[in-house]
C-alpha cells in the first residue's frame, strides 16, 4: 500500500515539491532557520496547524519582541501554551539566534544525529522537534516520530502499542530504526518517507 503511494506520480510530485522547499531553506539565512526552529518549538504538544497559525501571528516579532509581547500574541491567536512557549522562544533566541545555522550546518553535513544531539540543548526541543527542524532545513536522515507515524507503524504490524507522549530517547531511536528499514526498502530517505506517511494519514502535505 505504501509502495503504491510512493510510486503515485501525483503524490510523489507534491512530496518532492515540498522536499525542494526544505532544500531551499538549507540555503536560506539565519532568520529562516530561526523561524523553522520556532515552528518546531510551537509544534511540540500542539497540532501542526495550530503551531503554524501561531507562527504567522507572531511574524517578525520572534526576532525582537520581549516575552510579554510574544505571550500576548500567542494568547490572542488562541494558542494553548502561550506562557510556556513564549518563554521557550525567548530562551532559544538568547541561546542560538545569530549562530544557529553557523553551528548546526557543519554538524549536520557530517552527522545528522550529532546535530540532533546539539539541538537537544535548547529548552523545549526534544527528539521529535530536533528531527523536524533538521528535516525542514534540508536534512532527511532522521525520523519525525509523532502520533501519525506511531499509528501507521502499529497498523502495519511493525510495532505494538506505544505511547507517543512518553517516548524515551532509546525508544525513539528504536522506532526510528524501524522507519529507516521501511525507507531503505522503498529507496527513499526516512525524512521523505515521513511526508508520504503524513499524506496517507492526513491527506495533506503541510508538515
Amino acid at each position: 500500500m505504501l509502495r503504491s503511494l510512493v510510486q503515485n506520480p501525483r503524490v510523489r510530485a507534491r512530496v518532492l515539491e515540498r522536499v525542494d522547499e526544505f532544500r531551499l531553506n538549507n540555503l536560506s539565512n539565519e532568520e529562516v532557520w530561526f523561524r523553522e526552529l520556532t515552528l518546531c518549538l510551537l509544534t511540540a504538544n500542539s497540532s501542526f496547524i495550530s503551531a503554524y497559525q501561531a507562527l504567522n501571528c507572531l511574524g517578525d516579532k520572534i526576532y525582537y519582541a520581549n516575552e510579554e509581547v510574544i505571550r500576548s500574541i500567542l494568547k490572542s491567536c488562541k494558542y494553548r501554551f502561550y506562557n510556556l512557549k513564549a518563554k521557550y522562544i525567548i530562551m532559544a533566541r538568547e541561546k542560538v539566534y545569530g549562530k544557529l545555522k553557523e553551528e548546526i550546518t557543519p554538524l549536520a553535513d557530517s552527522d545528522q544525529q550529532l546535530a540532533r544531539e546539539k539541538l537537544l540543548n535548547i529548552k523545549g526541543i526534544g527528539m521529535k522537534e530536533a528531527s523536524h527542524f533538521l528535516r525542514n532545513v534540508g536534512y532527511f536522515d532522521l525520523a519525525i516520530i509523532d502520533r501519525h507515524l506511531i499509528d501507521f507503524m502499529r497498523r502495519i504490524g511493525a510495532i505494538g502499542e506505544t505511547n507517543v507522549k512518553h517516548l524515551s530517547k532509546s525508544r525513539y531511536i528504536s522506532l526510528e530504526s524501524v522507519l529507516k528499514s521501511i525507507a531503505l526498502n522503498l529507496n527513499i530517505s526516512v525524512g521523505i518517507l515521513d511526508l508520504f506517511i503524513w499524506y496517507k494519514e492526513t491527506n495533506t502535505i503541510v508538515k
